[in-house]
């Protein structure tokens, strides 16, 4: 029969029709393939180019990251750490300095402060007759042997003496003691109507300071520049020492935070001047300097008579 021939013959077409697609599409593919291919034969110079390019510009950027951080300045330390490595060396001892340098190299004496010692003086009320101006000021200078004696020598001609000096003629006289009270005096250079004390390092000193007259003084007394009562920059509008008349007061200390120090003569580097307040304050060490205020008996006295009228009226039992 003819049918299945036809039938066959259909299957043989259909087969055929379902070849030809395949091929179509593998040559469709094919084609892709090739496109991809041509797409993807990119000449190697132009690749090259590209990676160069790439590079370049990579390493300009982390160029200019790297100049950007170098040019930001480094955070600075906290207050303490500053202090502490401009002051000391890893040591722990005083950083070498040009002003250290400096006060170091400076020959002769200044005084510096010793141990603690007990503070016997007590407070008083002393009325000045001129107010902030004192009556008389004077100064006396001194420095070891060799120093002492040159400066008396420029002065004119020096005359070599023991014991105490008359500071402020008819009412102050001074006398620059060693030990304790008991101690002798140190000589001193006459010249020139000036005083040179001669020290001797090491060694402790202390002031006693006479009173000429028969009422009392107030003598505001400065050390290498310092208050004698406190220690800082001194002035000779601040408070003193009150010498009863025709009587003594010793001093042998300086007070500095409220407790007495002695004094002694020591380097120009390791002065008070020196240490607290560096070469502008060492600029005067060498000099006593002393400014002397009279009394106003008149107010004194109202005061006195007021205070005994008060004291008569006093109550021994109840108010």
């Amino acid at each position: 029969m003819r049918v299945p021939q036809e039938n066959d013959d259909a299957q043989n077409g259909a087969g055929k029709t379902q070849v030809q697609k395949k091929l179509h599409l593998e040559i469709d593919g094919a084609n892709k393939v090739q496109k991809n291919l041509h797409m993807d034969q990119t000449p190697a110079s132009t690749l090259s180019l590209s990676r160069i390019l790439k590079a370049f510009l990579l390493a300009t950027s982390l160029g200019l990251l790297l100049s950007q951080c170098m040019s930001v300045a480094p955070a600075p330390a906290p207050a303490s750490e500053t202090a502490s490595r401009s002051s000391y060396s890893e040591g722990g001892k005083p950083a070498s300095s040009p002003t250290n340098d400096v006060l170091a190299k400076r020959p002769g004496l200044g005084t510096q402060l010793g141990h603690e010692i007990d503070d016997r003086s007590t407070n008083t009320h002393f009325y000045r007759k001129s107010g902030s101006q004192p009556d008389a000021v004077a100064t006396f200078h001194y420095n070891d042997q060799e120093g002492a004696k040159l400066m008396a020598e420029m002065m004119g001609k020096a005359v070599k003496r023991g014991g105490e000096f008359v500071l402020i003629p008819g009412k102050l006289e001074v006398s620059v003691n060693s030990g304790w009270g008991y101690g002798s005096a140190y000589e001193h250079y006459h010249a020139g109507g000036k005083v040179f004390v001669i020290g001797d390092a090491g060694s402790r000193y202390g002031l006693d300071l006479k009173n000429l007259t028969d009422r009392r003084l107030e003598v505001v007394v400065s050390i290498d520049g310092l208050d004698i009562l406190d220690g800082q920059p001194a002035s000779t509008r601040k408070r003193g020492y009150v010498v009863p008349a025709k009587s003594s007061v010793s001093i042998r200390g300086m007070k500095v935070g409220g407790k007495l120090r002695t004094l002694e003569f020591g380097t120009v580097a390791k002065s008070r001047a020196a240490t607290a307040f560096g070469e502008r304050g060492a600029r005067n060490v060498g000099v006593i300097g002393m400014a002397c205020y009279e009394e106003d008996e008149s107010a004194r006295r109202r005061d006195r008579v007021a205070e005994t009228y008060l004291r008569d009226d006093a109550r021994a039992f109840g108010n």
